[in-house]
């Protein structure tokens, strides 16, 4: 078994035909078909079926092309993780919005210092688009605020604990009461981020829960954007408590008395169990375990 055959069954089963994948890996057809038929006898299975102009994986080939997939990942890693010595290397993590704000800089900054040849690059999103990055390798890592982790192909070690705050304007008549119930919000508007956020995700379940209807959610871009509509008194926000500090102890927003179930946050690092963790990656890891 070579890698070559095992590219080419990815390319061919990717392109859905073997004229196509022979294009795109820059070899002659009959090429490909010696690749797929030398395989085949190998395996002794038939890897493809032609379904009129189109071929489809066979059952047994479908089973095999995950295995090929791992194999040419590993041996990929493996390259890696002997340049990188020499040459240096690249790390390619995934940060939600609050980390990167915060709290990613000063680590960055550290982790420059100690390893100046290796590039860093960054992916923003959410724990269902980081999932899907970190199962086809590509982000190395990511992290995420969120309460747990679904998926049990990921690796999740918690960071610490991230409180948060439900937060108004700081006339708004719900700011002098204490041990607020989900109740108490029906006739609200809230100003959230995007779907997919874990503090989203939080209130919108608590509501449908107890079957009770906000008056609106406001989408808006990021969680400056939050603050300031919150600020303004266009509606209530739950966002992470140290986002909004400043402004609470500058009496621009009041932090409102939440009586309801327990948010249960946390930062956390996710990573794939599979992942062969490099030097600079297990730097990393440690970096923001001592953070």
């Amino acid at each position: 078994m070579e890698f070559r055959q095992l590219q080419s069954l990815i390319a061919i089963h990717r392109a859905g035909s073997f004229a196509q994948a022979a294009e795109n890996l820059g070899y002659a057809q009959p090429t490909l078909t010696a690749h797929i038929q030398a395989l085949e006898r190998e395996l002794n299975v038939k890897l493809f079926d032609r379904l009129g102009h189109r071929i489809r994986l066979t059952r047994d080939g479908e089973r095999f092309i995950g295995y090929a997939e791992r194999i040419l990942k590993l041996s990929d890693e493996a390259v890696a993780s002997v340049g990188e010595k020499a040459t240096g290397g690249k790390i390619i993590i995934g940060v939600s919005e609050t980390f990167s704000v915060l709290r990613l800089p000063a680590l960055l900054r550290k982790f420059r210092s100690k390893h100046p040849d290796i590039a860093i690059e960054l992916k923003f999103g959410d724990l269902a688009r980081f999932y899907e990055d970190l199962k086809n390798n590509v982000i190395d890592l990511a992290v995420i605020l969120v309460a747990k982790v679904p998926y049990a192909s990921l690796v999740a070690e918690i960071l610490y604990p991230e409180p948060l705050a439900l937060i108004a304007a700081i006339d708004h008549p719900l700011g002098g009461q204490s041990k607020l119930k989900p109740s108490d919000f029906a006739g609200e508007t809230f100003i959230v981020t995007r779907e997919g956020c874990a503090y989203r995700d939080f209130l919108e379940n608590i509501f449908k829960d107890r079957a009770i209807n906000p008056q609106a959610f406001m989408q808006v871009k990021n969680i400056e954007a939050i603050k300031q509509f919150t600020i303004s008194g266009l509606g209530v926000a739950l966002l992470p408590k140290v986002y909004v500090e400043k402004e609470i102890e500058q009496n621009l927003l009041t932090e409102l008395s939440w009586g309801g179930p327990a948010f249960g946050m946390f930062t956390e690092v996710v990573y794939h169990k599979d992942k062969w963790l490099t030097t600079p990656l297990l730097s990393f890891l440690e970096m923001l375990h001592s953070d």
